[in-house]
Formats: C-alpha cells, sequence, structure tokens
C-alpha cells in the first residue's frame, strides 16, 4: 500500500506543483496588464520555451474575463520545441468548469484531450496583492505522458500501465474498474507480482483515467519464509524451556540469590562503586542483577557528575576578575577564589582558617570598610570604597543561610569598577552631547520655518516688481530688485538645505520612490542648470549609457543631489570650462559622476569635505558662498538609497565626484 500511496502523492504534489505556479503567476501586475494589453514584450521575456521546461510546465492559458483565450502556449518537454494545442481545448474552456469567477476561485483535476490526459490547475489573474476585479483565468497543464509515468516509476521502482475510461479498456481494467470509485483495488497477478487499481478524477468528481501498479512479490514471499521459521523456532524454545526449568528452578535460584546478598553486603562495607554483579540467565534475578548494577551506574554516574559540576563552579568562579571570598560565622576563610588569593598574597590552602579581619591588605580594609559583624544580623552589607592605588571597588557582603533559615557564612564580594565608572562618566557626557545636538537641530528646524514664511513674501514681492506688474522701474531699481530677489532664493535654498540637514540628523527623512528614466532627468536637470554655468560660460556634457533601464528612487531627491554636485561643479569651475557628467551600470548598481576642471582639492583639506558647516579652508569659504551642508546632504541622501559617495581630486586638475545607487532602490 506504501509504494500506491507513494503514486498517488506523486499525482497530487504534481497538482499542488501547478496550482503554486499558477497562483505565482495569475496574482501577478504583469500578468493582470498583459490580459488587458497583450504586451508582447511580456511574452519575450518569461514565457519562452525554455522557461517553461524549467517550469516542467506543458500547457499555458490565458483566458480573459469574457471566457477568450487571449494567448496560449504549449511545449513538448521532451523535445522542448512549441507544439500546436491538443485538440479539445477550445471546447473545455467553452464548458466553463475552469474559469474563475470570483477572487478566491481554482480548479484542479484530469482532462482528456484527443492526444493525452492532462493534469490542469486554474487561478484567477488578480494583481501582486491578490486584490481584484478578476481579469481573466490562468490555467497550467501537465501532461500524463511517458515521461512523466517514467519519473514515478523510478521513484517506486513498480511499474505503471494507464488507461483511459473514455476508451476500450483491458480485461483486468475493465473488470476492476467498479470497485474502484473509493478505494485501491490489489489482486494478485502472478506468482511473483501484484497488482494495484486506483482511479483519478476529472474536475467533475468523476473517473477519468484509471492507473494499474504491479507490484513485485519478493517481499512477499521473504516474510512468509521469515515466518515459517519463527514458528519453528518458538516451538522448538518451548520445549527446551519446559524441559529444562524444573531443573533450573531447583538448582539455581537459591544459590544465586545468596551471591546478590553477599555482593550488596561487600559493596556497602568496601564502598567500592566500581564492581558489578554477574548473575546468568533470563529471569526474574538476572534483571534484579541488572538493575542493582544499573543502581551502580547511577550512583558512579551522579557523583562523578557532582565532582565536575563542582570542578566547573569552581573554575567559573576562579575565572572571574571579581574577588570571592566565603567566611564561616566567626570571619574565617573557608575558600576563596584565585582573584581574591592574588589580592590576598596567600595560597588557598594558606587561607582557610585565616581571620579576615587580621588581614593587612585590601581584605582587611573590606572587612573594615562593610563591618561585617552586622551581617550576622541577616543583614546584607554593600559600599564603595578607593584603594591607596587610586582604584575603586565595590563590596557586598551577604549572609548565606541553609534551608531552616539558620546564618551559616557570609559571601563577600569585591569588584575593580574603576573603569565602570569612568565609562559612566563618559556616557554621561555623551548624552549631555546628544541632548546638545538634538537641542540645535530642534533650534535650526525652527528657526528655518520661522524664516522660511516672511522670505517667501520677500521673494514673491520681489519677483512681482520684476515682472514690473505695478508700474515700471528704472535701470537702478531694477538692478536693486533682482539682487533681492536673487539673494533671497539663495538664503531660501540654505534654508532648505538646513532644514533637510535637520530631518537626516532626526532620522525623519522619508524617500517616495518611483520609477524614472535617468536620461531624461539629467536632461532635465542640464536645462535647469544651464542659466548658472551660462554666467560663467561653462559647457555641460552628459554621457549615459542608453542601456540603462528606468530606475528606482526618490526623484526629487535624485534631482537635489545632482544639483548640488553640479553647483559645486559650476562654483568651482573657472570661466569656459566643461563639466562632464557620465552614467553607466555596474552589475545593479548605477554610477554617476560630475568632473570639472577646478582649482581642485588638497589632500589635507579632504577630511573635511562631508563634514557639516566646514569648508576646505577659510579663503574658500570667503570667495565660494556655502553652509557647508551640500556634500553632507548628498552623502546622507545617497546613502538612505543604499548607494555610497565617492570623489577624486588633484589640486590645480579639477574634481570628479560621484555616487552609485541600486537600479531599483525600494523596491519589494
Amino acid at each position: 500500500m506504501k509504494n500506491v500511496e507513494w503514486v498517488q502523492n506523486a499525482v497530487e504534489t504534481q497538482y499542488d506543483y501547478l496550482d503554486h505556479i499558477a497562483r505565482d503567476w495569475g496574482y501577478w501586475d504583469d500578468t493582470y496588464e498583459f490580459v488587458q494589453t497583450l504586451d508582447p514584450e511580456y511574452i519575450d521575456s518569461n514565457l519562452g520555451n525554455e522557461s517553461m521546461l524549467d517550469l516542467e510546465v506543458n500547457i499555458f492559458l490565458f483566458v480573459n474575463a469574457s471566457g477568450d483565450i487571449v494567448y496560449s502556449k504549449y511545449v513538448n518537454l521532451n523535445t522542448g520545441e512549441a507544439v500546436p494545442l491538443p485538440g479539445g481545448v477550445e471546447e473545455m474552456i467553452k464548458d466553463g468548469p475552469f474559469l474563475a469567477e470570483s477572487e478566491n476561485d481554482f480548479v484542479r483535476g484530469v482532462v482528456l484531450f484527443d492526444e493525452m490526459p492532462v493534469l490542469l490547475a486554474s487561478r484567477s489573474i488578480l494583481r501582486s496583492d491578490h486584490e481584484g476585479p478578476v481579469e481573466g483565468t490562468l490555467i497550467l497543464g501537465r501532461c500524463l505522458d511517458d515521461e512523466f509515468v517514467g519519473s514515478i516509476e523510478d521513484v517506486t521502482r513498480s511499474s505503471l500501465l494507464v488507461s483511459r475510461v473514455d476508451r476500450e479498456m483491458t480485461s483486468d481494467f475493465h473488470a476492476v474498474f467498479p470497485e474502484t470509485s473509493d478505494k485501491v483495488v490489489i489482486l494478485p497477478s502472478g506468482e511473483d507480482t501484484i497488482s494495484a487499481y486506483f482511479v483519478l478524477d476529472g474536475v467533475d468528481g468523476k473517473p477519468v483515467v484509471m492507473i494499474r501498479q504491479d507490484l513485485s512479490r519478493d517481499l512477499y514471499a521473504h516474510g512468509q519464509k521469515i515466518l515459517y521459521y519463527l514458528y519453528f523456532l518458538l516451538l522448538a524454545t518451548g520445549i527446551v524451556m519446559g524441559m529444562g526449568s524444573k531443573i533450573l528452578l531447583d538448582s539455581l535460584f537459591i544459590s544465586r540469590l545468596g551471591e546478590i546478598d553477599d555482593f550488596v553486603d561487600r559493596v556497602r562495607k568496601e564502598k567500592d562503586l566500581s564492581k558489578r554483579l554477574k548473575i546468568k540467565g533470563e529471569d526474574e534475578l538476572y534483571r534484579l542483577s541488572a538493575g542493582i548494577n544499573g543502581m551502580l551506574d547511577d550512583i558512579s554516574l551522579a557523583g562523578k557528575e557532582i565532582k565536575t559540576r563542582d570542578t566547573e563552579k569552581r573554575t567559573i568562579l576562579d575565572s572571574l576578575n571579581e574577588m570571592l571570598i566565603f567566611l564561616d560565622t566567626d570571619f574565617r576563610v573557608v575558600w576563596a577564589n584565585k582573584a581574591a588569593l592574588r589580592h590576598m598574597g596567600v595560597k588557598l590552602d594558606d587561607a582557610l582558617g585565616f581571620r579576615q579581619q587580621e588581614a593587612t591588605g585590601i581584605s582587611g580594609r573590606v572587612f573594615r570598610a562593610l563591618e561585617l559583624e552586622e551581617t550576622l544580623s541577616g543583614r546584607t552589607k554593600s559600599g564603595e570604597f578607593a584603594s591607596p592605588d587610586g582604584k575603586l571597588w565595590f563590596i557586598q557582603a551577604i549572609p548565606v543561610k541553609d534551608e531552616a533559615g539558620k546564618i551559616i557564612g557570609i559571601l563577600e564580594t569585591c569588584l575593580d569598577i574603576t573603569e565602570r565608572k569612568k565609562a559612566e562618566k563618559f556616557l554621561h557626557e555623551k548624552e549631555l552631547a546628544e541632548t546638545a545636538s538634538r537641542t540645535k537641530s530642534e533650534f535650526l528646524a525652527n528657526m528655518s520655518h520661522e524664516l522660511r514664511t516672511p522670505l517667501n513674501s520677500i521673494i514673491g514681492f520681489s519677483d512681482l516688481l520684476i515682472e514690473q506688474l505695478f508700474g515700471e522701474l528704472n535701470e537702478k531699481q531694477l538692478r536693486y530688485v533682482n539682487n533681492i530677489s536673487k539673494n533671497g532664493k539663495h538664503l531660501l535654498s540654505l534654508i532648505n538645505d538646513l532644514l533637510d540637514f535637520s530631518k537626516i540628523e532626526a532620522g525623519k527623512m522619508e524617500l517616495n520612490y518611483e520609477e524614472f528614466s535617468l536620461q531624461e532627468t539629467l536632461a532635465e536637470i542640464k536645462s535647469l542648470m544651464s542659466p548658472i554655468a551660462s554666467e560663467k560660460e561653462i559647457e555641460i556634457n552628459i554621457d549615459v549609457d542608453p542601456k540603462i533601464p528606468e530606475i528606482r528612487a526618490d526623484r526629487n531627491k535624485f534631482i537635489q543631489v545632482m544639483e548640488n554636485l553640479l553647483s559645486n561643479a559650476i562654483k568651482f569651475s573657472p570661466r569656459k570650462g566643461t563639466i562632464e557628467v557620465n552614467g553607466a551600470l555596474k552589475g545593479n548598481m548605477v554610477w554617476i559622476g560630475v568632473r570639472d576642471e577646478g582649482i581642485g582639492i588638497e589632500k589635507e583639506g579632504r577630511e573635511r569635505l562631508f563634514k557639516p558647516f566646514s569648508q576646505i579652508d577659510s579663503f574658500a569659504a570667503k570667495k565660494y558662498q556655502g553652509t557647508g551642508l551640500g556634500l553632507v546632504l548628498v552623502k546622507k541622501i545617497v546613502q538612505l538609497h543604499g548607494g555610497h559617495v565617492w570623489f577624486e581630486s588633484e589640486a590645480g586638475k579639477g574634481s570628479t565626484f560621484g555616487f552609485s545607487i541600486p537600479l531599483k532602490t525600494g523596491k519589494k
């Protein structure tokens, strides 16, 4: 029966596999859109012949919500070639058992096509979040062909024969078919084989395929022989035991019982747990002797475990840097670990029985500092004291009581807490620094918000004056208003940088991911920066690999990063210079670099590049305006995307600043 269950489980496993693939492909945004648009790119990218060979699926049917087959594919898994669909597929779809009407509909079963039986499974076509409405049905099929049957034969090491119930069956199939509707029928088919018959149901629950499994009877014949031998052995044993039982009971029982008594008495007197009682036989006395030997083994093992645990405890206590001393009620040393003995300057044998209050070293100071006499009343004493070498110690004395509550000794501990005190002081100073940093960030954020409101008004009204909507301005007035607008916008940009920096410092910067074209976005950024570059007659060139697909990132933050890098490149480039923007795909990372022909960076100034509110030197700070936050924001934003920032520079020859981010940042 187990071999038959293997075959049935193999078919059921194939159903589960088809249903899993149908659910995986059916609950997918790409499949949902394909049924709507019939975009051939979906088939080219996902459903080549090799893909179906890898999936081990013969048939893919895409049916829209109207019940029409919008795409179908049938691949012969033996040859790897696409072939026409078997006859009867169109009729199967029109009959409707496989079509999904609701989100949770699924169907599985055997369908009889003209060529062969096929295992089919269907699932609703939904979006990736399993939400509707249902756009159609995805139907997958696996042919019940010789390859599939052969794979099951290899696993079960049996022979299988598949017969359709809608066609003429052989006589043995025809004879047992009425009995196989709800059970497996097993019949002998020869002296060396037996045959098992069972059916596979179709979609409507009725049998459509009947399978015969031929199994070898070698195991059955071997079991019969063993059974005969066992009967003979039991019979012979019964005769022998019956004849000898009386003799054995009379001659051996009393003497063996006396031997057991002598052994127990000898072990008790000698206390030698290594001895073992040797009694022959299979009766109660033998089991008694085995029980005694087992008890001795347990006692011996328990003793060894106690010694081992005692050794482990001593090893653990000796490995501690904390001093441990156990005293009796007269304050004499009963035991001390290595740390305590090291500070006492004695060995354990010399320390045993030593009165601690008579000690002159640190041990004596501990005794006097804690006033150990008070522990005999049941109080725990603890405190801190400083030794002459400047170290700080935490000391504690704990009364130890027995089960009756009587004090039997004092456990004294002494721990060097010098480093811990230093760490606590450092932690306190660190917390003060973090509080100051948070206060600074909150102040910057609040002040930035307070400044933006009036500043936006200044910029707005100055832009209205520039457009001369309320009357003409003379050249001098227009120049002054332009200066107000330009510097106001520059100040607003600095305030926005401060706000972004405050968000990042507070961990509140959020990214809004979307897919966008790298080429189009860089072209847009170039058009935004070109007016600034044209003031210095600087040319911006963009060279991006056209094979780079759409990237997934926060587009606004990406533009902010590029504007910062290009703004720096323009700021530090000479007149009529050139700025190169390069983009390349390396693995799953997009690399972007901005190279200028500017002043470059000295080695000693590079360590300040990514520090907030700092520039390379004081001369640069005066000549080139800025808060020193631009590169800091670039680095933080790129790191939030899972990327990193890099740069190359040589004084007097220009710099290259770049970054890399994952191609599909933020994708599930």
